[in-house]
């Protein structure tokens, strides 16, 4: 009988400098974080494994956001760490460029890991010099194509992206896959990108502009037999057909794994492939992960108590978070702000945290990142009156009248704490009679003092949860995408008030509640 052998693939993905288990937001501990995945990793011999990143590595916590702008003074502590883990390739995500292409190719430099790209392209050929690689790994021969979402001219300053062709990653995969199939045993497809369609059903979930084509790679090219990808921040573990589609979520919250059994006595042949997941609550964070880059975090900490900026006419502190739903804080004003300002939406729609503590008169970093909690980006959708009205029909089941008062309805805090499902909308007025019934609250929508029809159409802004039906708003969920702002909220919040230090913040009382 032949002896079974064993190969795994190994790989994370939109981790956003999520390199330690902090909550930087209080620093309390958090169960996520490369450090903690690096013990995961150790579930699996080096030898007989490949690791690899996909991208959205160097954008999205406090830590890394500290080291961009103070670059010269550390080692990227993304390199760092991922050279210590020993990781074999890199893929680009579209966020690894939010900070300049200068500072993406000091990663690169830095890092010991091949970088694939094979779609990213300028006039003299491809960007990051290898689109692909063939490796033998244990007697198996294996074709390795990085690719990144086509998407990326959409969203990022086009002064980062000067000179750069972004080339469809259907098209220059399968180039890759015809070429090679015949010479290989296995093909891995590691791709900054998510899914357009259901995997299952094939129905259209997002509007297809070609910013996730996973279904597309899958589907129309059979010579793939693994598909690694990202960027939507879902947990995916499908097989189908002996075919394997992954996806492991975000900010160091999971290891992906293909494990591969096979025999190679009278030439490769699979026995069996599963697609899995490690859990980083499972494990306890690397302590030599943490020594490695503890300078540049200690620093960190020190500039996330910084003064960026004050309220000189009213503190905006949240004492009562509960009643600062039922009045509506300026706090809420303050983001739908900003929001509208990066989208250029016609409204714009935030929640508040189930803790959160706004401002007082000096703004530091970490008030901002304890006001606005969440790594969301922001969505543009279109929506019409009519479904604007079931969504705030959903976000009035949030009151009840307690001892003839308004209050929180209870099942917001039990047996889940969701505080944060309530969302409250700028760039409209509108009455919520709380005695009615659920589903027949709204008694008014206007829009520039005039009731709105079910059929007019809006743009608005929400969080990347919401757009895609998060809280159960399922009717948000197939909105059209008009456009996707990838962008963390809370940085878009700290550039702003950078940028203009001084704020003098205004409510706007446009929800009435009604009892």
């Amino acid at each position: 009988m032949d002896k079974i052998k064993k190969l795994n693939i190994l790989f994370t993905s939109d981790t956003h400098g999520w390199l330690l288990p902090i909550n930087y937001s209080d620093n309390s501990k958090s169960t996520n974080g490369l450090s903690v995945i690096a013990n995961a990793m150790k579930e699996y011999s080096r030898e007989n494994s490949i690791l690899m990143d996909l991208g959205d590595t160097i954008q999205g916590s406090p830590l890394l956001y500290f080291h961009q702008i103070n670059r010269k003074s550390y080692p990227n502590p993304a390199a760092q760490m991922m050279n210590y883990l020993n990781y074999d390739y890199f893929i680009p995500g579209n966020h690894d460029f939010n900070y300049g292409m200068d500072y993406l190719d000091e990663f690169i430099t830095e890092l010991n890991a091949k970088t694939l790209c094979a779609n990213i392209a300028t006039k003299d050929g491809l960007l990051f010099k290898q689109g692909f690689e063939i490796v033998d790994k244990n007697g198996v021969k294996i074709l390795i194509i990085g690719i990144t979402t086509k998407y990326i001219p959409n969203w990022e300053n086009p002064n980062y992206i000067k000179g750069l062709i972004f080339n469809d990653p259907v098209v220059e995969t399968e180039k890759i896959v015809n070429k090679y199939r015949k010479e290989v045993d296995l093909v891995v497809v590691a791709y900054h990108g998510g899914f357009e369609r259901d995997i299952l059903t094939r129905k259209e979930f997002v509007k297809d502009t070609g910013e996730n084509q996973g279904c597309k790679i899958f589907a129309n090219i059979k010579g793939v037999d693994i598909l690694l990808t990202g960027h939507q921040h879902r947990i995916i573990t499908e097989k189908i057909d002996n075919r394997i589609l992954i996806q492991p979520g975000c900010n160091g919250a999971n290891l992906g794994a293909v494990e591969i059994e096979y025999t190679d006595e009278t030439g490769f042949k699979l026995v069996s492939i599963q697609p899995k997941l490690l859990k980083a609550g499972d494990y306890k964070s690397d302590p030599l992960c943490e020594e490695l880059i503890k300078d540049v975090e200690k620093d960190n900490q020190v500039f996330l108590d910084e003064i960026i900026g004050i309220v000189p006419k009213n503190n905006l502190a949240i004492k009562d978070p509960i009643q600062a739903r039922i009045d509506k804080h300026p706090i809420v004003d303050f983001i739908n702000c900003i929001q509208i300002h990066a989208s250029n939406s016609m409204l714009s729609a935030t929640s508040l945290a189930n803790i959160v503590t706004g401002f007082r008169e000096e703004i530091t970093v970490r008030n901002v990142l304890s006001t606005y909690v969440y790594s969301n980006t922001l969505a543009v959708v279109e929506i019409s009156g009519k479904v604007l009205k079931e969504y705030l029909e959903k976000c009035a089941e949030y009151f009840v009248i307690k001892d003839g008062k308004i209050a929180a309805n209870p099942r917001f805090s039990y047996p889940k704490v969701e505080h944060y499902n309530y969302d409250m909308i700028d760039g409209i007025d509108y009455v919520i009679d709380v005695t009615k019934k659920h589903g027949d609250r709204i008694e008014s929508i206007k829009y520039k003092n005039k009731e709105i029809d079910k059929d007019d159409l809006f743009t608005i802004v929400l969080n990347n949860y919401r757009a895609s039906g998060g809280g159960d708003f399922l009717m948000l969920k197939d909105l059209p995408i008009i456009r996707e702002i990838p962008f963390n909220v809370a940085e878009l919040i700290l550039d702003y008030i950078r940028e203009n230090r001084v704020l003098d913040v205004v409510g706007v009382n446009n929800i009435k509640l009604k009892t």
